[in-house]
């Protein structure tokens, strides 16, 4: 169906009041949407523990002779006080766990006591469930830290301590946990009730509860109490192997962001210099805000309005995106019920879809329009794109860094995260992972890209300068992606992005720059969880 209105008078009016129903519609969805996030623990909390963990395995290595410069290497990413950190980090992704716990159960109150009429009851039945399932998952990974805890208290010769921790699982979480914690409360407290019979029992169910260092530890301590020195020499054996796989795993984590973000910073202090420079050359003629914004200064020709800019994304982004095709595949198939590989499936699948429709609207409400200006929509293959999208990304990693530090005080680990980062995280299946990538590192940089600096950005220009217009674009992407505490910092990678496009108006530098951004994201939790 065409969306030419010449020949329909009322379509205008029509139009107007569809879009704003729908945006109505939209904002409560949004705004509900956000306001659930604040509930739902960082994907950051549980990047640190893997981190913490993978740390842990890298510092039972013993260097050899031959490898002096890796241990030097273990040293520096090791650190001091290993054990109090890594309890301090396990201690506060508990009380973040009780904190959600807590604000569920006031919401679960809430829900319960101002539901009245049938269809609202139907909607807080299921929004009950899920804040259950919620809840019983937060509560599971509760049980899960106290047993690490304890095994960390245990070693780092807190015994009683770590006694406590354990009895207080058994009285309190289920049989496989709770036989779990009177095993581990048996094998520091109890150490002769174990013999070299039992033992290879109790050796099966530790690792199949727990892995890497918190595993070697238990079994370290259960094979000294029975005195097999066999299995201490076989797990000691396996153990360097493991911790020479973790350090490596940790220098391509660690080392690579560094040398970016201190070139970032080399970039940010160039160019600031060289503004210095050029205002206290030219402070009689030029202004500091003219000389800020001179090379992106220039507004695009815009031939539509703003309902155009406004039919766009309320119908083709937020209405497609966010409703109809969520509704449409979950009648279809929960994504929850699917494999690892039927999940890759699902959102390369479901993203492809939902660009592509978005695509078509924006198709349909500017052709009318068409041709536009050249630098409309550019991919100049011949420029200079390469050296803005990476010297972007150089520069875009330590001042998200640094938002991204100020965020984790003001949101303190909740606020949600993309469930992407998640999955990502705790993926085995190669196929599955190849999918995300795709989507993350090149599908989206492609259409959001093309949606957000291509179209918006530029339509904006219309009304506002083009410093203003980067701002507004920057703070809807950064909303667009559903998450209160990503707003900050995906807003000012958003700004970052835009300063690239408006300064090239070449879209191959913003969408490099984003690809680079998602792909190392990506490959740090490709490394860190196969290093889990």
């Amino acid at each position: 169906m065409s969306l030419d209105r010449q020949n329909l008078p009322s379509f205008q009016s029509l139009r107007r009041i569809v879009l704003g129903v729908l945006t109505l519609f939209i904002l409560s969805k949004l705004i509900f949407s956000l306001i659930g996030t604040l509930d739902r623990p960082q994907i950051q909390g549980k990047f640190e523990l893997y981190q913490t963990n993978l740390v842990l395995v890298a510092s039972e290595w013993h260097p050899t002779e031959d490898a002096a410069g890796l241990g030097v290497l273990q040293t520096a990413i090791v650190g001091k006080d290993l054990l109090e950190s890594a309890t301090e980090q396990y201690e506060d992704a508990r009380a973040s766990d009780v904190s959600a716990i807590e604000k569920l159960n006031l919401s679960l109150a809430d829900m319960t006591a101002t539901t009245t009429d049938p269809q609202s009851q139907a909607a807080a039945k299921l929004q009950t469930n899920l804040v259950d399932r919620t809840i019983a998952a937060a509560q599971t990974e509760i049980v899960k830290i106290d047993l690490r805890l304890g095994i960390l208290q245990a070693v780092n010769n807190q015994p009683e301590q770590a006694i406590k921790t354990w009895q207080k699982v058994v009285k309190t979480s289920s049989s496989t946990s709770k036989n779990v914690a009177a095993s581990l409360i048996e094998i520091w407290q109890q150490p002769s009730a174990i013999t070299k019979n039992t033992s290879p029992q109790i050796a099966a169910e530790i690792a199949a509860n727990f892995d890497g260092w918190f595993r070697d530890r238990v079994l370290e301590q259960l094979y000294t109490d029975v005195d097999d020195k066999q299995s201490l020499t076989q797990l000691s054996l396996a153990e360097q192997v493991k911790s020479k796989n973790a350090l490596i795993q940790l220098a391509l984590i660690t080392i690579p962001r560094v040398l970016i973000a201190l070139a970032g910073v080399g970039l940010i202090i160039f160019y600031t210099v060289r503004f210095i420079i050029r205002l206290l050359q030219q402070r009689s003629e030029r202004s500091v805000t003219d000389l800020l914004f001179a090379d992106i200064k220039t507004p695009w020709i815009t031939p539509w309005d703003w309902e155009i800019v406004w039919q766009v994304f309320v119908l083709g982004f937020f209405f497609v995106g966010q409703f109809l095709l969520p509704v449409v595949f979950g009648a279809v198939v929960n994504p929850a019920t699917l494999t690892a590989r039927g999940q890759g499936i699902y959102v390369f699948s479901s993203y492809v879809l939902m660009s592509g429709l978005a695509i078509g609207v924006l198709y349909a409400s500017i052709k009318s329009y068409l041709p536009l200006s050249s630098d409309w929509f550019r991919f100049n293959w011949k420029s200079n794109w390469l050296l803005w999208g990476i010297g972007g990304y150089l520069v875009a990693t330590p001042i998200v860094i640094v938002v991204s530090l100020i965020n984790d005080k003001i949101w303190q680990g909740q606020g949600g995260s993309n469930p992407l980062l998640q999955i990502v995280l705790e993926g085995k299946d190669s196929i599955a992972l190849l999918l995300f990538f795709v989507t993350a590192a090149i599908a989206a940089p492609l259409f959001e890209e093309f949606l957000f600096r291509g179209f918006l950005l530029p339509s904006l220009t219309r009304y506002v300068p083009t410093w203003a217009a980067i701002g507004i674009s920057g703070l809807v992407f950064g909303v667009a992606h559903l998450s209160l505490s990503e707003i900050l910092p995906l807003t000012t990678l958003g700004i970052i992005l835009g300063v690239v496009y408006a300064r090239t108006r070449n879209l191959l530098a913003s969408m490099l720059l984003h690809s680079l951004w998602n792909s190392s994201t990506l490959v740090s939790l490709f490394i860190l969880g196969g290093g889990n």
